[in-house]
């Protein structure tokens, strides 16, 4: 059974869903005693209210096309006979009552086409989370067929974990950061979020607890909502998450774990200070809950020196770390690691071997030889200045075109700026309006549980567009501000200066 609805047509829902089954059923698409959903199942497959699809199914079972019997429950009606056919079944699966419980619990939000904006032309895209291609690092690409054509063994399979080499050598890369652990706590994932991935596999079943700061990096959100988990929010200050809140909801309900993204948070940019990184340590060993360390943006710091990861302070084995290189050497690698307890690695080995078995061969050499040989030291300084410049650039076309109104922050390091609207105005409305005027930029609905909480955010990425176009794109986005703002003044205004009779 195909229904396809369209919510611009004059045709009321009820009829465009009865005309397209009576057609079906008329032309033997759908054969007589095909069952069909409940009311309540097809309105949710449509998106429509209950009452549309009755409405529906009354009309059809009006004219003879369908019947309700106890026990078999809606079907349809033989269009030659005008009664009950054999029981039979469409050409095609229905797919939308087969999906299982992790796909019908998984977010509706879809990232994959803010990145298909991304890659438009002329679009000045502000949404996506993607690193500078302007300053890609050359040199890690340099000679690499030649190199790979010499090893070709470790071309056609890396060990579930990674191989033993890069491992060794992010293990050495750690340690510049204070994190101190052996490359039998290193597990190579294809990219951080696989790793968020797996955590949510190996811990969660459905109706277990998780915290997480709000607002949250939205994959995170959607990964633990797809396996079935109840999430609680920590709402954030000017330094991070409400350690007093926390420790309350902590000792209440005692989670599975916290995911917490402390450096350069994404998306509000903040950074949590070394009182709350001391505080959140304490409390985790104190209640035995395990960290979730995501740490995309820590060595992307602008200002002074970086706070040390939590990793690097944990004396009790209560964080589990995420980091990645996608967001630093290319993107399009997709190559990220996850530092734990080397019991708990094995154990998520079993797990990812199910998945992917392991990580791309050639990304993890490019890695390698970029980490030994050197280049990564010189390619971080020259990103942080360059990032640091677009922030500037981003942040002074804000000052100079912004509507009153509209807010955001200034953040020390990454990727993003953090911005409120101007009062009454929704990111969901602005979205549309701005992609239309060639800029795309992120709602911050997605990064709540509850969405209604993020419409007055956007968040805005100043390392993926152009440069000399970073002001430029800042210039359409507060224009189309602005025209929201007239416009909603505009309807506000009958109804601000009506005049009422006096009775």
């Amino acid at each position: 059974m195909k229904i396809q609805i369209d919510k611009k047509k004059k045709i009321p829902l009820y009829k465009q869903i009865a005309e397209q089954i009576q057609a079906q059923i008329t032309s033997g698409e759908i054969p007589g005693g095909f069952p069909f959903p409940s009311e309540r199942q097809l309105a949710d497959a449509l998106g429509v209210n209950r009452t549309t699809v009755l409405n529906a199914y009354k009309e059809l079972k009006a004219d003879g096309l369908m019947a309700s019997h106890v026990g078999r429950g809606t079907v349809a009606v033989s269009a030659e006979n005008g009664r009950p056919g054999r029981t039979g079944y469409p050409k095609e699966p229905i797919w939308e009552y087969l999906y299982s419980d992790y796909v019908k619990n998984h977010d509706p939000f879809d990232v994959n086409k803010y990145l298909e904006i991304a890659n438009q032309k002329d679009v000045i895209s502000f949404a996506a989370g993607i690193a500078s291609f302007e300053n890609l690092p050359v040199q890690a690409f340099a000679g690499i067929e030649k190199e790979l054509l010499s090893r070709q063994k470790e071309l056609l399979v890396s060990p579930v974990a990674g191989f033993s080499s890069l491992r060794k050598a992010i293990s050495s890369y750690m340690q510049k950061r204070s994190c101190f652990c052996q490359p039998s706590e290193i597990m190579v994932l294809s990219g951080s979020q696989q790793g968020i991935d797996l955590v949510a596999r190996a811990f969660l079943n459905p109706g277990d607890l998780v915290l997480l700061e709000e607002p949250s990096f939205f994959p995170a959100i959607q990964s633990f909502r797809a396996a079935g988990a109840k999430m609680m929010a920590v709402p954030m200050e000017a330094d991070g998450m409400d350690m007093d809140i926390l420790e309350q909801l902590l000792s209440r309900y005692r989670p599975k774990f916290l995911y917490t993204m402390p450096t350069y948070h994404n998306p509000s940019g903040i950074c949590m200070s070394l009182p709350k990184r001391i505080r959140l340590l304490e409390m985790a060993a104190g209640y035995g809950i395990p960290i979730v360390e995501d740490d995309p943006y820590g060595e992307l710091y602008f200002d002074g020196q970086p706070l040390s990861p939590l990793k690097s302070m944990d004396t009790n084995g209560c964080v589990l770390y995420l980091s990645t290189f996608s967001k630093t050497i290319s993107p399009g690698l997709r190559l990220g690691w996850i530092c734990a307890n080397k019991k708990l690695i094995q154990k998520l080995c079993t797990i990812r071997q199910l998945m992917d078995l392991h990580t791309n061969c050639v990304s993890q050499q490019i890695v390698e030889r970029f980490l030994t040989g050197g280049g990564m030291a010189d390619y971080l300084s020259l990103i942080r200045r360059e990032y640091e410049e677009r922030r500037n650039i981003m942040t002074g076309a804000l000052s100079k075109y912004a509507p009153p109104g509209l807010s955001w922050n200034i953040p020390s390091g990454g990727y993003y700026l953090w911005c409120t609207l101007p009062d009454g105005l929704s990111a969901e409305v602005l979205a549309p309006k701005a992609a239309e005027k060639g800029v795309a930029i992120l709602p911050g609905m997605p990064s709540y549980l509850t969405g209604q909480k993020g419409e007055s955010h956007i968040r805005l990425n100043y390392t993926f567009p152009p440069k000399n176009r970073i002001a430029e794109g800042v210039r359409i986005l507060c224009n189309g501000i602005q025209e929201l703002i007239r416009m909603q003044k505009e309807e506000m205004w009958p109804a601000a200066h009506e005049i009422n009779p006096i009775l």
